[in-house]
């Protein structure tokens, strides 16, 4: 289970909202709703959705919508909103205690990623994702919906045995973040119901509310009238409609219902600051709310073309600000200005930065503010306009182009929000005409009036967030309103610098295919170059506006020598800030506006190579980056510097972030202390060197010879020779035979116990990590994960819904094949201090019983189950040929073996499971690492 807490700080989404438009003559046109939904209302006054959609096939996603959150509750219910979804999980009318999750899980649905639910301030979602070649378990799908409806049985032990479970889901939230919400929520929601009800609530009510208290938040709000539910998938939509109705229909509502009151954030005729700091914050952040009162969502046509007027305002507002944070005298690492949904019923202008230090607060809220009032006096320029109305059209060109290939999941949300906020839902087909219709009529002058509009001097609120350590350096309230206040003056006008012409400083010179081989089985070609490269391409109708690119060759940073690891690990990173061939990094983005195109250069510890996609439309421009990347990066010591004040500013307070520590701790151990795995620090920054790593970038593309480029999705194979040979037979080839070289780095042996004391919340993280050596094989990978998955399921049962210690528990598993075929398995959680050894004392138990037994049977299904649902999709995607014939290839290994995996994960056994858990559950060399809170 999920709770989602509103994140407020980080308001930079597109909302679809509504203004009137005076120059618009034309009446307004109802939006209407798409044909492809079918929606419906019983007697009773449930809502329900249904759209048919084949992506993926054989599956649907079904949702319980309940307009019900923590914004309902008493003060006797604080938390409780939350507790009840729980509650869902742990015993209905038809489906006792854990009977549920069990049935599902047989299914091969997965627990958490398949089966799942969140509680919000106004709504709480139950989610399943179900298969419909399996009628028995789709339709038992819609009676666990109606036992979530009306049927929970809140029983008193089940009740009690879940409040150390989200007890726990409440621990591993506390931390700087949520210290410091808890204080300036208050003053960014002043007076509002909002700023008391987080949904996960508090420790003391989790432990000691009544068990009525919880029942009686279902009784009140979990009725008919404020539920919907929610079908898009492999459907038939009358059969739908009728299970719908068959469980539904008959679910009566109180007599005498509780109004669902909708709580508001009051206005504030004066402005609120507030500066905090904490020891363990890792920025300093500054932001200004200019508040505004909601405005509905579009219904009409006109009221839509507004919502795109605000979309193209954020778009070129953070542009510029993006465009000033890439200048080295930037105050602040990160700008931002955006117009969207706050909380309630109240909109906001939201300027936010992350200043590079704490005196740097003042210079960046003054920055801030100078590049509105910059704005607001002069306005967007007409590039900057034409710029953002090609990437929004470009966006939902894209959405339009997959509308048939759209997945379930995805659809589903716009209905969900429409029965939550009336979001329209005329369709991807009635939306893009919109797009078309009046993008290109949008003037820059109802743009640039937005600012005007938004900026008051009123319902403001001024949020500084630091780390203790800046405390001094901070400036006061007072100074801070008078930033906000100062009268700015006349600014200059923006200038657009826009770069033309070729990506590429010179014209590649095309090379030759001199190999073409088809491997039918696998529907892929092999293409041999005569620069000596291979290309391996897979035609797929995944997806329809996709291609995904990765290309790879053996060495990476291996290569270099320990004092120039930081400089080789960084180069790509360099490279990408340098841009490319006549563009440096500011243009390059400005000139791929509207492109949907992404491609990045990668250097590893074994390997470098390039990963991307693109569309059919783009590959041009893909190309001619790969080219551009291979042969032309820039050398921009400007950027440079840019790169090291970010490096400087993450790492100023991130000794003070118990996470970070920890998590750089265990990276540290389980590389036995070799000098590559030692955290980057703060003093350690200035070992970065351009010109260092800028010969590393260049030495690791100046030979395409032993280059793998492999190309995946919607295109056809002919299409793409005239672009290979121009753009890849014509890269540089020395054919130097290289490979990795073997630094050094392995796995701590023996017994290792590590404690990392660092924190004030009572929380630790546990992980104990098992290794060794072992012979690599696709079955034995694919086999050691399910076993994996088989011990997950088997102490979470144990931890979580026996001794309610944990909220969750993972188990991952890995072998590596490089320095050395080497293996991993790693059991974490995270628990209270004083439970550490309780628990970890029953994982290492479980560990043992399935070295004398096995798993057990039923997981051992339930697995099997889940991977063979999962390789149904699975093999639907491209990302999954990307990888497995990247890596096929890579290794020189038949790639016709990849035919065998959906085989391979119906072969587990007990005996198999056993045989495994000896082989890798090894105590003798037993890594437990140990987050401890300061003072245990």
């Amino acid at each position: 289970m999920r709770f989602q807490p509103a994140r407020v700080f980080v308001c930079f989404l597109l909302i679809l909202q509504s203004l009137s438009i005076n120059a618009q003559t034309a009446a307004p046109k109802k939006l209407g709703v798409s044909p492809n939904v079918k929606i419906g209302k019983l007697a009773n006054g449930l809502t329900y959705y249904i759209r048919k959609n084949q992506e993926p096939k054989n599956r649907a996603e079904l949702r319980l919508v309940v307009k019900a959150g923590s914004i309902l509750e008493t003060d006797q219910q604080v938390g409780l909103a939350h507790f009840t979804e729980h509650m869902a999980f742990n015993g209905t009318k038809n489906f006792k205690k854990q009977e549920l999750v069990d049935f599902l899980e047989k299914s091969g649905v997965n627990f958490g990623a398949d089966l799942n639910a969140s509680t919000s301030y106004d709504e709480t979602i139950y989610m399943l994702q179900l298969p419909t070649d399996s009628q028995m378990v789709f339709k038992k799908g819609f009676q666990i919906l109606e036992d979530w409806a009306h049927n929970v049985t809140f029983e008193n032990s089940e009740i009690d045995k879940e409040r150390g479970v989200v007890v726990e889901e409440w621990r591993l939230g506390q931390g700087a973040d949520e210290r410091l919400r808890t204080k300036f929520y208050p003053v960014l929601l002043k007076g509002s119901r909002y700023a008391t009800r987080n949904p996960i609530g508090t420790k003391a009510n989790l432990d000691t509310f009544k068990y009525e208290t919880v029942k009686q938040f279902y009784k009140d709000w979990y009725r008919p009238d404020l539920q919907a539910v929610v079908v898009v998938g492999d459907v038939n939509v009358a059969e739908v409609e009728q299970l719908i109705k068959q469980h539904f229909a008959g679910i009566r509502g109180p007599l005498n219902p509780k109004p669902r009151i909708k709580y508001g954030v009051p206005s504030q005729k004066e402005t609120q600051t507030i500066i905090l700091t904490d020891p363990e914050q890792a920025y300093n952040q500054v932001m200004m709310f200019y508040k505004q009162p909601s405005l509905r969502e579009p219904q009409t046509d006109l009221e839509y073309r507004t919502s795109i007027v605000h979309g193209l305002f954020n778009s070129m507002m953070s542009s510029r600000l993006q465009e000033l944070a890439q200048k080295p005298d930037a105050p602040f690492l990160f700008g931002g200005s955006s117009y969207g949904k706050l909380i309630g019923d109240k909109d906001a202008l939201t300027l936010m930065a992350v200043a590079k230090d704490g005196k740097a607060i003042a210079r960046s809220t003054e920055t801030v503010l100078q590049e509105n009032e910059r704005v607001r006096q002069n306005g967007f320029t007409q590039s900057e306009l034409e710029r953002a109305k090609v990437a929004i059209l470009s966006s939902m060109e894209n959405s339009f182009n997959e509308r048939n290939k759209t997945k379930s999941a995805e659809l589903i949300e716009e209905l969900i929000r429409n029965f939550l906020t009336n979001e329209p839902i005329p369709g991807i087909e009635k939306e893009y005409g919109m797009y078309k219709q009046f993008v290109p009529g949008i003037k820059l002058s109802e743009v640039n009036v937005l600012l005007t509009k938004w900026i008051k001097p009123t319902d403001r609120a001024i949020i500084v967030l630091a780390p203790e350590a800046e405390k001094d350096n901070l400036v006061s309230q007072a100074e801070l309103l008078a930033l906000v206040n100062k009268k700015q003056g006349t600014l200059k006008a923006y200038e657009d610098k826009v770069m033309k012409g070729s990506f590429l400083a010179k014209a590649p010179v095309a090379g030759k295919i001199v190999d073409e081989k088809e491997v039918n089985e696998l529907g892929v070609t092999e293409l041999t170059l005569s620069n000596g490269a291979k290309v391996i391409l897979k035609p797929t109708d995944f997806k329809n506006d996709e291609i995904l690119i990765s290309a790879i060759s053996k060495g990476g940073s291996s290569l270099y020598s320990d004092s120039d690891y930081l400089s080789a690990s960084n180069a790509t990173t360099i490279a990408l800030y340098g841009g490319t061939g006549n563009y440096d990094v500011m243009s390059l983005q400005k000139a791929l506006t509207g492109k949907q195109v992404s491609i990045a250069p990668s250097i590893g510890s074994y390997s470098e190579g390039i990963s991307g996609s693109t569309t059919p439309k783009d590959l041009a421009t893909a190309f001619q980056l790969i080219y551009g990347y291979f042969t032309q990066p820039r050398k921009d010591s400007s950027m440079f510097e840019v790169l090291k004040q970010q490096l400087s500013a993450s790492l100023a307070n991130k000794g003070k972030d118990p996470n970070s520590v920890f998590g750089d701790s265990v990276s540290y151990i389980m590389g036995n202390y070799h000098p590559r795995r030692k955290p980057l620090s703060l003093d350690r920054v200035g070992e970065i060197k351009l010109d260092k790593a800028f010969s590393v970038y260049q030495d690791r593309f100046a030979d395409a010879s032993d280059f793998i480029f492999t190309f995946v999705g919607n295109f056809k194979v002919d299409s793409l020779k005239p672009y290979i040979e121009t753009y890849i037979a014509s890269l540089p080839s020395t054919n130097r035979k290289e490979t990795w070289r073997d630094v050094g780095v392995r796995f701590p042996t023996g017994v290792v116990n590590k404690v990392i004391t660092k924190g004030k919340d009572p929380k630790s993280s546990v992980r104990l990590t098992f290794t060794g050596t072992t012979e690599y094989s696709d079955l034995e990978a694919t086999q050691l994960d399910q076993v994996a998955k088989v011990l997950e399921i088997r102490l979470r049962e144990i931890l979580r819904e026996d001794q309610g210690g944990v909220y969750g528990v993972g188990v991952g598993a890995n072998i590596n094949r490089e320095p050395i075929n080497s293996y991993s398995v790693t059991i974490s959680f995270g628990c209270a201090p004083e439970n550490v050894e309780k628990l970890s004392g029953l994982v290492l138990e479980e560990v043992k019983k399935m070295k004398a037994d096995g798993g057990s049977q039923t997981n051992v299904e339930k697995v099997i189950a889940e991977d063979t649902r999962g390789m149904e999709t699975g093999v639907k995607e491209n990302n999954y040929w990307l990888y497995n014939l990247q890596s096929k290839y890579y290794r020189n290994e038949d790639p016709l073996t990849i035919l065998q995996d959906p085989v391979m994960v119906r072969k587990l056994t007990v005996e198999r499971t056993k045989e495994l858990a000896n082989k890798y559950f090894n105590f003798d060399n037993l890594t437990k690492i140990v987050l401890m809170p300061e003072g245990k």
